[in-house]
């Protein structure tokens, strides 16, 4: 028996380019397809798991810029009433808005916003963390799904 399948599950927090995008209806019947193909084909080599890749670190900015119905979209703007107590004053001040609600900031492509202040560049390196646990915890929970006890160790994709 080997210790790890290599297989190279590449998931990107957004593919504009090509498939799904992260949090909208389609990524979790793609991404089921993929883990199961993954997961077979562990099993076919007698592993006892699989080493998986975290694509390129895309994320706050591309969903901000989405339209405001999408999940992505809502998603992101979830997180940041979570991470400003709902306080869309905060949230103003720390992106230099000039929001009166939510739903402005629901409604906003977030261009205007300074990429490089402080705060933003802060909370897209925390949303992009939350949002790749989130991806990794689905992954692992659908090998366990395809066979108990299946382990999953992850790396990142530097290119």
């Amino acid at each position: 028996m080997t210790d790890f399948a290599e297989i190279l599950i590449v998931l990107t927090l957004l593919n504009p380019g090509e498939g799904p995008r992260v949090l909208e209806p389609e990524t979790e019947s793609a991404l089921r397809l993929r883990v199961g193909r993954a997961c077979e084909k562990a099993k076919a080599d007698g592993a006892v798991g699989a080493e998986l890749v975290m694509g390129q670190e895309t994320g706050a900015p591309q969903l901000a810029t989405q339209a405001s119905a999408t999940e992505g979209k809502q998603f992101y703007i979830a997180w940041l009433k979570d991470r400003y107590g709902y306080n869309i004053v905060k949230i103003n001040e720390a992106y230099g808005l000039e929001m009166t609600s939510f739903s402005d900031l629901s409604e906003s492509d977030f261009r205007q916003v300074d990429r490089k202040r402080k705060a933003v560049a802060e909370d897209d390196r925390l949303f992009l963390a939350d949002l790749e646990s989130m991806l990794k915890r689905k992954v692992d929970e659908m090998f366990q799904a395809c066979t108990a006890g299946l382990k999953t160790a992850w790396k990142r994709n530097r290119t």
